[in-house]
């Protein structure tokens, strides 16, 4: 069941775009899969799946995708926020990152080069990230993105 299920996830992700996994869930359930949150998220976790921008020019929509080379860098600062990143805070534009010794510039480098379009940029200490964002009502958006990313680890 589990084979079928991560087919049928990898087809759906390749055919459409699906931007959540409550979307994910409704489109298994649609085919005759039953899942649970836990499991969905597992599956993601297993199959690699990626969040990208949707290139379609909607503001603050992701979609999930196989990893490729065109999502390299996404999938790159996946799995150092993943790894490195351990506590995240925010006040109005500015979201603080921190991550072990040695490791914020390599995170920060990251960070820039998925080139999200709500961070105007970042600066990276020894241990310490400072994210700006561009508007403080997309603050908790880029927050959210970086707690899916840290979570998934």
């Amino acid at each position: 069941m589990k084979e079928r299920r991560q087919r049928a996830i990898l087809t759906l992700v390749s055919t459409r775009p699906v931007r959540s996994q409550e979307e994910l869930a409704d489109l298994l359930d649609s085919q005759g899969f039953e899942t649970t949150q836990a499991t969905i998220s597992r599956d993601v976790k297993e199959l690699g799946l990626v969040k990208v921008p949707i290139k379609d020019g909607a503001a603050h929509q992701f979609k999930y995708v196989l990893p490729t080379a065109e999502v390299s860098f996404t999938s790159r600062l996946h799995r150092l926020v993943s790894e490195l990143v351990g506590n995240i805070k925010s006040s109005l534009n500015l979201i603080v990152l921190r991550t072990p010794p040695g490791s914020a510039m390599m995170v920060a480098a990251a960070i820039d080069e998925a080139q999200w379009p709500e961070i105007i940029g970042t600066i990276g200490g020894d241990d310490t990230i400072l994210v700006i964002v561009n508007d403080p009502k997309n603050t908790p958006i880029i927050v959210q993105r970086f707690t899916d990313l840290k979570a998934s680890s």
